[in-house]
């Protein structure tokens, strides 16, 4: 598998120019990074999060920081907690678990996108697999999910911050 599915359908659909990167099989986001050799910062996560309603968002952050939940539940005035990750599988049946692309309006979901994202020149998004990365400029990101809610929405763990960022690339 390089691509789920659905969202090779959406970038033709939409005519957004991208290229793959492929890096050794990994579990997180933050070590996707590492493997392809390319900036933490630049790497989106989805973090998926439902109410007590049973509304689903998906919150995207660089893949060095963590998502800040009060902070979406102050600025949406819901209560939204994280989804354990045995449940993601229903919600993205062409992908890898674990493996979530930061498109969630392809699988009808809700997206709020942090704003630090927004300043990078390149981003890379989970393709669906543990393998390949999706490789965007800032405008092709832009008509990805440009138009989407975006906030401030991100903060540093305690052992990913800005030392941690590999600056050699």
């Amino acid at each position: 598998m390089s691509m789920a599915t659905k969202v090779g359908q959406f970038l033709a659909s939409h005519n957004i120019d991208f290229s793959l990167v492929k890096h050794r099989h990994t579990a997180s986001s933050f070590n996707s990074a590492l493997s392809a050799h390319v900036p933490s910062s630049q790497v989106t996560k989805a973090v998926i999060l439902r109410d007590i309603g049973g509304d689903y968002l998906m919150a995207v952050v660089p893949a060095n920081k963590h998502v800040l939940i009060g902070e979406i539940n102050r600025q949406t005035g819901k209560q939204y907690y994280l989804l354990a990750e045995h449940e993601l599988a229903t919600l993205f049946q062409d992908c890898e678990p674990g493996a979530i692309p930061s498109l969630g309006q392809i699988y009808g979901m809700d997206m709020l996108v942090d704003d630090t994202l927004f300043e990078q020149e390149q981003l890379f998004i989970e393709s669906g697999d543990h393998m390949n990365l999706i490789n965007l400029d800032k405008r092709q990101f832009g008509k990805a999910v440009g138009s989407l809610p975006h906030s401030h929405i991100s903060g540093y763990s305690f052992k990913e911050g800005p030392l941690f960022e590999r600056r050699d690339l």
